[in-house]
């Protein structure tokens, strides 16, 4: 037959990419030093740091090259010019989620968005996102909790944070 197309295509060279998301840091950190070519763990930058270290080690046992492995976090992502459009923002996501979230939940909820969080005014986001990549950072994951009701986050991540970091 002519023009077939075969999908899937046939195994390839080095299989597909395996991104590994997890800090369980015996058996998680140990399966990504040995297959994964990306890797997803705990923002904080403390945590990421010793989350590489462990990651490294786990590498240099495994045989595996540590710096072939891009490192990725996700990050919770609220954005305004001025700290008071960050604390209206903030307002606003903890109105949205009250009728949502039962309310002994609401205050975990919050304080996880936040723990996960780049939450700040541009110049302030941009410091934080360049510590963790001085740590080892190659990709952000990056989610917008404003970005179905107000562009305004995204708006000012792309015009004023990425490129201080490019």
């Amino acid at each position: 037959m002519q023009g077939a197309i075969g999908r899937p295509l046939p195994l390839q060279d080095g299989g597909i990419p395996l991104w590994i998301a997890g800090g369980g840091e015996r058996r998680t950190l140990r399966t990504a030093a040995k297959y994964a070519q990306y890797t997803n763990f705990d923002s904080e930058p403390e945590v990421f740091r010793r989350k590489s270290e462990i990651l490294a080690r786990h590498c240099a046992e495994a045989g595996t090259d540590f710096g072939a492995i891009t490192r990725s976090a996700s990050f919770n992502v609220i954005t305004g010019e001025t700290g008071r459009e960050v604390a209206g923002k903030m307002a606003w996501l903890r109105a949205h989620y009250e009728p949502l979230v039962p309310p002994q939940a609401l205050e975990a909820e919050l304080a996880e968005f936040e723990s996960e969080g780049l939450i700040g005014t541009p110049e302030q986001i941009t410091e934080q996102l360049a510590r963790t990549r001085d740590l080892g950072l190659g990709y952000a994951i990056c989610y917008f909790a404003d970005a179905a009701y107000d562009r305004s986050s995204i708006d000012l991540f792309t015009d004023k944070v990425i490129p201080e970091l490019g």
